[in-house]
Formats: structure tokens, sequence, C-alpha cells
């Protein structure tokens, strides 16, 4: 019999080194976690080298200013500034718009908008010009990988791939001051 509870009682100290031993392990893994996040790579696209339905590279430049004061007065309404971040990611801008957009900002033109930092969103805003540079690059890539330039502007208005973030990231490199 006492050989029972000496044998109980040393399988259940094993028992606690072991637990004790897993737990050590679970705090050292938590503390300096050895996660490789594998981030694609983006293809360099240079703006000025890009090319945009004929509709809207034939277009002056008053225009193409009226076309873009209309999206960012859209922009406007929507009222971004206030809404959840969450509503950044929302898909709700079409690529006839960001054509425009895209094309203006090519030109090297600049709008402006009386207090332009209550225009964008605070996630837009805290951004560093290397993540904002990213996100153009981001942009630029999927532009160059979906849009197809040769539809015209009906078909192209119905192509609904683009964020409010991919959106607001554009305005705010034209609004932005050189």
């Amino acid at each position: 019999m006492h050989f029972a509870i000496i044998g109980i009682i040393i399988v259940a100290i094993l028992l606690l080194i072991v637990l004790i031993y897993l737990l050590m392990n679970d705090k050292k893994n938590i503390e300096k976690p050895n996660i490789k996040v594998n981030t694609p790579s983006l293809k360099i696209i240079k703006l000025d080298e890009m090319r945009f339905p004929k509709n809207i590279e034939s277009m002056n430049i008053n225009a193409l200013s009226q076309a873009c004061r209309v999206i960012l007065d859209s922009y406007r309404a929507l009222d971004y500034a206030n809404k959840l971040p969450s509503a950044m990611d929302k898909i709700e801008w079409h690529t006839w718009q960001v054509s425009l957009l895209l094309y203006f900002l090519k030109t090297k033109n600049r709008l402006s908008i009386y207090n332009s930092d209550r225009f964008f969103h605070i996630t837009i805003l805290e951004l560093n010009e290397e993540h904002r540079n990213r996100d153009i690059q981001r942009i630029l890539n999927k532009y160059w990988n979906n849009a197809n330039i040769e539809k015209d502007r009906d078909t192209l208005s119905r192509d609904v791939i683009w964020t409010a973030r991919d959106v607001s990231i554009i305005l705010y490199e034209i609004l932005k001051e050189k």
C-alpha cells in the first residue's frame, strides 16, 4: 500500500515538473515570438510610365480638374474622416474614378481644399511618407494588374474594386503641398 502511494506521488511530481516545463516554454515563446512575416514584394511601378484610358488621357486639364473635384466632393460627402477605421477597407470605388485620380496625379497638378487635415481619416493622416509610398505602390500594382484601359467608361464604372483607403491615399497625394 505504501508503494502505491509513493508511486502515485512520484507520478504526480513528474507530471507537475512536465507541466511547469511546458508552461515556461510557452512563456518564452510568447516573449520572443519567432514568426517570419512573408510580405510579398511589390513590383516598382513608375506613375509616369503608366497608361490610362484614352478618354482620360485626352482630357484637357480643366476637364480633368473638374472631374477630380466631383470625386473629391463625393469623397467629402461620404465623410470618411469620421467613420470607423474599418470603413476604410470597404470596397466602393470604381476603376474609372481611380483612373481619373491617378492620371491627375501623374500630371503633377494639385487641388487644394480648405482644412484638408479634417478631410482624411486619422489612419491616413498618421501614415509616414514611407507607408504612403508603399500604399501608392500597392495601388499602382493593383491598377497595373486589374485595370483594362481598353475598356470604356461605362465598363470601368462597373469595375468596383477600390477601397476608401485606396482613394484616400491618392487624394492625399493630390492635395498635399509640395
